[in-house]
């Protein structure tokens, strides 16, 4: 399974708002690190994850945030931090069980220092469940 995040991150981002200034342009690039990925009731997963940033004032285009590396989302916010609230299903996944499709319903994502900290939630639907999920992502940039 290639790793988006992506998380997704996020994943992350489509409805937020924010007054404040334009978005840290240190944001741009592709971070890449360990993602956490927990559905409601089952034993977490650490997987490799990798994102896309590209800023535009206080717009933020993230890209590969579905486990697959599919999927974008256009997050909203300042300085650094965005933020995103919507729907974005993401192609499905082979677990163990079956396939699973994510839908991701939020997102954020942080710049702190040299890390990019990006967390994704929605719903995972397949094998013959359906669950919360929440993925998170601390990346550095490649």
């Amino acid at each position: 399974m290639k790793n988006g995040l992506g998380l997704i991150f996020a994943t992350v981002i489509a409805c937020g708002g924010s007054s404040g200034g334009s978005l840290n342009t240190a944001m741009n690039g592709t971070w890449a690190g360990t993602a956490t990925l927990t559905i409601s009731g089952e034993a977490s997963q650490t997987l490799s994850g990798q994102l896309q940033v590209a800023v535009s004032g206080q717009n933020a285009t993230f890209t590969g945030v579905c486990l697959d590396g599919s999927g974008a989302v256009t997050a909203h916010g300042s300085d650094n931090s965005a933020s995103w609230s919507g729907s974005l299903v993401c192609p499905a996944v082979q677990f163990q069980c079956g396939p699973v499709v994510m839908t991701f319903q939020s997102a954020s994502a942080t710049l702190n220092g040299s890390t990019m900290n990006a967390q994704g939630a929605g719903n995972a639907a397949g094998c013959t469940l359906s669950k919360s999920f929440t993925i998170s992502l601390a990346g550095t940039k490649q």
